[in-house]
């Protein structure tokens, strides 16, 4: 028996062990300082304004860079899809119309349809359509926006106008399956729980991929796969999943896979970064954005230190600052 190579053998496999304990120990420590980082700069600037951007003078100039930062969003979310040469179209979803309209809303959909069309990027405007309905019956409150069964229909009926029209649209791109991610969305893979318990209590339930959806995506696709992104009026609190629209339309198209990628409080910058890393690998071949006015004012650094997907700190602009202690300074 050897002694000395088994000797080395032991150093080895040592120093090996050493090597990978020194290196999660590492990545723990560099996820304690990132989060220590992050829960300091959301204590120092706890408050998240929203329509008050729009209610001073001095948000003139946040606004527009705001409006750029969600410009550059969707720029970066087009170039992405084309490059995958599917179909990108913008849906304005909303129930806050009419009497419920919020200056979010009035600002920033005339702004979203002009980006829309000097991008030549295919566009629905539905709050038109919204306007003619009674929003207390098509949400569960009209304050907080989120959709009724009546309005879940509702939007499979606005939503199915673009399905339709796009019935054609293949990609002929295709990701090799050792390049998948695990997860296609950012719901907890397997999740099944039922939220709000004391509120309006709902059962969530997302595939292993992450999707809020009843089964899983298989490759090589052999069906029209069409992905909604978006934000809570896409995720649909307070609506088992058989309920949501995405389930609704999936009811009506046997021969497409509809997929629900939405997510609460996410916004423009949040669709780019989850089609970019995740979504993509679904290779759609229409991609639906549902937004509003309202995201872009989200685009603001205190909602994105709470709110966004990246593993990143937004320190304030100095724009962003100025206006936050103008506004928050004598509350």
């Amino acid at each position: 028996m050897n002694f000395k190579k088994i000797s080395l053998a032991f150093q080895a496999t040592a120093l090996f062990l050493g090597l990978a304990a020194c290196n999660i120990k590492q990545k723990t420590i560099n996820e304690m300082a990132f989060k220590a980082k992050r829960d300091r700069i959301v204590e120092e600037y706890p408050k998240i304004p929203h329509d008050e951007i729009l209610q001073q003078i001095t948000g003139n100039r946040l606004y527009s860079d705001l409006q750029e930062s969600y410009k550059n969003s969707l720029i970066a979310l087009k170039t992405e899809t084309d490059y995958d040469c599917a179909k990108l179209v913008v849906a304005i979803l909303t129930p806050q119309v009419g009497k419920y309209t919020t200056l979010g809303n009035s600002y920033g959909i005339p702004f979203i349809i002009k980006t829309c069309d000097n991008m030549g990027l295919d566009f629905y405007d539905f709050t038109p359509a919204i306007l003619k309905k009674d929003v207390t019956e098509i949400t569960q409150t009209p304050e907080d926006g989120s959709w009724s069964k009546e309005g879940a229909v509702f939007v499979a009926n606005l939503l199915d106008s673009i399905i339709i029209k796009y019935d054609g649209n293949r990609s002929s791109k295709t990701l090799a399956q050792a390049t998948k991610p695990a997860t296609f969305g950012d719901l907890p893979p397997n999740e099944n729980e039922v939220l709000d318990e004391k509120v309006t209590p709902y059962h969530v339930k997302a595939n292993a991929q992450g999707l809020r959806m009843d089964h899983l995506l298989t490759f090589p696709k052999k069906k029209q796969v069409v992905l909604i992104l978006g934000d809570s009026r896409v995720y649909c609190p307070y609506l088992d999943n058989e309920f949501i629209p995405t389930a609704i339309l999936q009811k009506r198209h046997p021969d497409k896979e509809i997929i629900n990628a939405g997510m609460m409080n996410y916004t423009m910058d949040d669709y780019e970064s989850l089609y970019k890393e995740k979504a993509r690998f679904t290779e759609p071949d229409l991609v639906i954005v549902c937004t509003d006015g309202d995201n872009i004012l989200e685009h603001y650094f205190s909602q994105r230190n709470r709110y966004s997907r990246s593993q990143k700190i937004y320190p304030p602009t100095a724009v962003e600052e100025d206006f936050y202690h103008a506004l928050y300074n004598n509350q």
